[in-house]
C-alpha cells in the first residue's frame, strides 16, 4: 500500500484492519469507536478555505429561491452533524460542485468521494453538467440546458447493450472536445443511441460474476452448451448464500417490524450507527433482478460482494510458478490491488479505510486466501447482525 496516498487517519485505520491479528469481536469493537470520515469532512476538502456553511446555504437558496431558509440551513446542518461515512445523493453532489466552483477534474473526485461513484461520462444528463462545469455556467443555466437537451432528445432511444464505441474512455475524449452548445446538441443527438445511464463495465462484470454463482460447477464448454439449466440458482438463493441475507436482510426486517409494533413487552431490535451504515443499500433479490434487467445501476456494494464470492485469486503466469505459494501478506496485497482496480475500472471509488463497510472488507480480505476471506466475512456479519432462527 502506498502510504503517501493516504491521510494519517486513513493510514491508521488501514493498519488496524490489515495489521495485527484481532478477533471478530475486537474488530467490531474497533469499528464502533473508529474515526470514520464524515460528509462534512469530505465537503470541506474542496472548500478552498471558504466559509463553507454560509456558502452552501446561500448557494442552495440561490438555486431554488422557493425553499425556506431554515429548511435549507437544517439540511446543511445535517451534513455537518453526521458522524458516519454517509453518502450524499449523486444529484445533490453535482449541485454542490457548482456551489463550490469546482473544475471538471475536481468535480469528478468530489462526486466519487461523497457519493461513491465518479461522474458518469456516458450519461446524457451528466454529460450536460460536465459541459456546463467546463464552460463556467451556473447551476441554473446547467439545469435549463439539461431540460432543453432532454426535450430535443426525447425521441431518441438510449442503448440497453454496450456498443463497441460506447466505453467510457472513448466517450470521455469526445465530450472533452466539445466547445459550444451547438456542438453539444449535435454530439448528443448522434451519440445518445450508444450512451446509457448505467455503468457498462460494472454491468458486464456483474453479469459474468452472477453467471459463475448461478452455475458454480460449469466449465466454459458446458456454459456455452447451456446445459444443467435445472441447477441454476435464483436471485434469492444468491442473496441468501453469498450476500448473507439470513443475517443482514433478516436483521433489517426485524428493525422495521420493531418500529411498527406498539407492544413494549418484547425488546425491539435497533441498529448501532455502524450497523446502519454497513447495512445501508444492502442488496436483496429484487435489487439483483432490477440490476440484471438494467432497471437500476449495479451498486458498488454488490460489485464488492460478488467479487469476493467469485474471485479465484491470481493465477501463475508460468508453469514454473505453479509450486510457488505467496505469503499471506503477498496474497492480501494482490487481492487488495485487484479489488481496487476492479472498482476503479467500473467507475467507483477504491476502498476507503475510513468507511465502515470498506474497513470491514479490508479486515476480512487480510486473510488472503479466498476461502478464509468468505468464512471471516460471514462470521463477522453473523456476529454483527445475528442469524435468522
Amino acid at each position: 500500500m502506498n502510504e503517501k496516498n493516504m491521510t494519517e487517519l486513513s493510514q491508521y485505520n488501514y493498519n488496524e484492519a490489515a495489521g495485527e491479528d484481532r478477533s471478530i469481536q475486537e474488530a467490531i469493537a474497533f469499528l464502533e469507536h473508529a474515526d470514520m470520515r464524515t460528509p462534512w469532512e469530505k465537503i470541506e476538502k474542496f472548500s478552498h478555505g471558504k466559509e463553507l456553511q454560509k456558502l452552501l446555504v446561500e448557494g442552495l437558496l440561490e438555486h431554488d429561491p422557493s425553499q425556506k431558509r431554515e429548511s435549507v440551513a437544517r439540511r446543511v446542518r445535517g451534513w455537518m452533524k453526521y458522524t458516519m461515512n454517509q453518502t450524499i445523493k449523486k444529484k445533490d453532489a453535482i449541485e454542490l460542485c457548482f456551489i463550490l466552483g469546482l473544475s471538471v477534474e475536481e468535480a469528478d473526485e468530489f462526486v466519487a468521494l461523497v457519493s461513491e461513484e465518479g461522474l458518469h461520462w456516458r450519461s446524457p444528463d451528466e454529460i450536460v453538467y460536465i459541459f456546463a462545469l467546463k464552460q463556467g455556467m451556473s447551476y441554473q443555466e446547467a439545469q435549463k440546458l439539461n431540460e432543453e437537451m432532454k426535450r430535443k432528445l426525447s425521441t431518441v432511444r438510449e442503448s440497453r447493450e454496450p456498443a463497441q464505441d460506447s466505453f467510457t474512455p472513448v466517450i470521455r475524449a469526445e465530450v472533452a472536445a466539445l466547445r459550444t452548445r451547438e456542438e453539444l446538441e449535435d454530439y448528443l443527438t448522434e451519440a445518445v443511441p450508444r450512451l446509457g445511464r448505467w455503468h457498462n463495465n460494472a454491468y458486464k462484470l456483474f453479469m459474468e460474476m452472477l453467471e459463475i454463482l448461478e452455475h458454480p460447477e460449469l466449465d466454459e464448454i458446458e456454459r456455452r452448451a447451456e446445459v444443467f439449466e435445472e441447477e441454476r440458482l435464483t436471485a434469492r438463493d444468491i442473496t441468501r448464500e453469498y450476500f448473507y441475507g439470513d443475517h443482514v436482510l433478516y436483521a433489517k426486517e426485524q428493525v422495521r417490524a420493531g418500529k411498527k409494533k406498539e407492544d413494549s413487552g418484547k425488546e425491539k431490535l435497533t441498529f448501532t450507527e455502524i450497523q446502519k451504515n454497513i447495512s445501508s443499500g444492502w442488496p436483496d433479490d429484487v435489487a439483483l433482478s432490477k440490476m440484471r434487467n438494467r432497471k437500476m445501476d449495479v451498486t458498488r456494494k454488490v460489485l464488492i460482494l460478488l467479487f469476493l464470492a467469485t474471485d479465484p485469486g491470481s493465477l501463475p503466469e508460468d508453469e514454473e510458478d505453479l509450486e510457488w505459494e505467496p505469503s499471506g501478506e503477498e496474497s492480501f496485497e494482490d487481492l487488495y490491488c485487484r479489488l481496487n482496480d476492479m472498482l476503479l475500472q467500473c467507475g467507483y471509488r477504491a476502498l476507503d479505510p475510513r468507511s465502515p463497510f470498506d474497513w470491514m472488507i479490508l479486515y476480512c480480505i487480510h486473510e488472503g486466501d479466498m476461502v478464509d476471506v468468505s468464512a471471516r466475512l460471514r462470521a463477522m456479519i453473523r456476529a454483527m447482525f445475528g442469524e435468522k432462527e
